[in-house]
């Protein structure tokens, strides 16, 4: 079965230019909306957040409808699957996973929990060209002609990627054993040797650890180690949800509930309270016999971060890459030259035939 992949774009407002009339589209690393029809610009007047607001999960997870959430038009693509919703001021929309072209005649209405906070885009098409053409010219094992292909054929739209975020106090009982290495000399004459060996003792205690922010990706179109590639997000710089810092781009639908998002963001601090536990162990090595966690005081927000996505054509395949909406930071997929990668295997061939030469004559 496909998997069904649920993107929306930028709501239903839109927002008109008091000069002229025509949509106006956020311009990144502004804080105004912008006219490309007169040029005129319209402040925005963004509310900075000094200090978060964070929900009780407890209290939510049971009855999400209680949420703030908002009826919103959704477009399914025909081609892969993803879906999106159809804003007026885009006039021309491609899923920015395939790049086919949505049909508004597709939409259905579903409500959908909206965004506490959000990371407006920053970096341009401009020096998102810059950012992928570097980026491009490094794969030193592609095909010549892919820079100027994927720059050319390429298929780019900036998306707005859900994240839940999770705090959570947590308390842990542990038992383990601490190894200690020590060395001992065996045999005699020829077999004399040095062994190492490890000698075990009891090890109980205690861990509490805190937990801030711990992000897990609610989108089923970028990965979490894609997000993970180009992460470094300045969090500092966040907003109040704004649907004018949506305005001409997309806004991809969390496909991940509060729910599985914490059963994530669970796991990803039980992974760091092991690695606590060993520390708090010490020793060359350590065995964990149990671990009783307690998790607390626990805490969500549903946060957007802003992602180029971007597609090109090479040899009638498709490759992907993506952009930090505000670093320009770059990853991908990319092709492989067969002709390169040979060349490579017989140079180095080549180096070591003459490392040997000059060993056994000058050695």
């Amino acid at each position: 079965m496909t998997d069904t992949f649920e993107i929306t774009l930028t709501g239903s407002d839109t927002y008109q230019c008091p000069h002229c009339g025509a949509a106006l589209k956020y311009k990144p690393g502004t804080d105004f909306l912008h006219c490309d029809y007169c040029g005129a610009d319209t402040p925005i007047n963004s509310k900075k957040v000094d200090v978060v607001q964070e929900l009780d999960f407890d209290k939510y997870a049971g009855q999400a409808e209680i949420l703030n959430t908002k009826a919103t038009k959704v477009i399914a693509c025909r081609t892969c699957g993803a879906e999106s919703t159809f804003d007026e001021s885009m006039k021309s929309v491609e899923c920015p996973y395939c790049g086919t072209p949505l049909i508004e005649s597709d939409a259905h209405e579903e409500r959908l929990i909206q965004p506490s906070y959000l990371l407006p885009f920053k970096v341009s098409d401009n020096e998102v060209n810059s950012h992928t053409s570097v980026w491009l010219s490094r794969r030193w094992f592609a095909p010549n002609k892919l820079k100027s292909r994927a720059l050319y054929d390429n298929r780019r739209q900036g998306v707005y990627i859900p994240c839940w975020t999770y705090d959570s106090q947590t308390e842990t009982d542990y038992t383990g054993e601490r190894g200690d290495n020590y060395t001992v000399t065996v045999g005699s004459g020829k077999n004399r040797r040095t062994e190492t060996r490890t000698r075990w003792s009891y090890a109980s205690g205690h861990i509490s650890l805190f937990f801030d922010d711990v992000m897990v990706p609610a989108s089923k179109i970028i990965t979490t180690q894609v997000m993970t590639r180009i992460s470094n997000w300045d969090m500092m710089n966040m907003v109040e949800a704004d649907n004018r810092f949506l305005s001409g781009f997309i806004t991809e639908k969390y496909n991940i509930n509060m729910q599985t998002g914490y059963t994530a963001a669970k796991s990803k601090m039980e992974s760091e309270i092991q690695y606590a536990i060993r520390r708090d162990i010490g020793g060359d090595q350590q065995r964990i016999d149990s671990a009783r966690t307690t998790f607390s005081d626990i805490k969500f927000k549903l946060i957007l971060l802003p992602v180029y996505m971007s597609s090109y054509t090479y040899n009638n395949k498709l490759y992907h890459f993506f952009v930090n909406g505000r670093t320009g930071r770059v990853t991908g997929d990319r092709p492989y030259s067969a002709a390169k990668i040979a060349l490579a295997v017989v140079a180095g061939l080549i180096l070591l035939a003459l490392f040997i030469w000059f060993v056994n004559n000058y050695g």
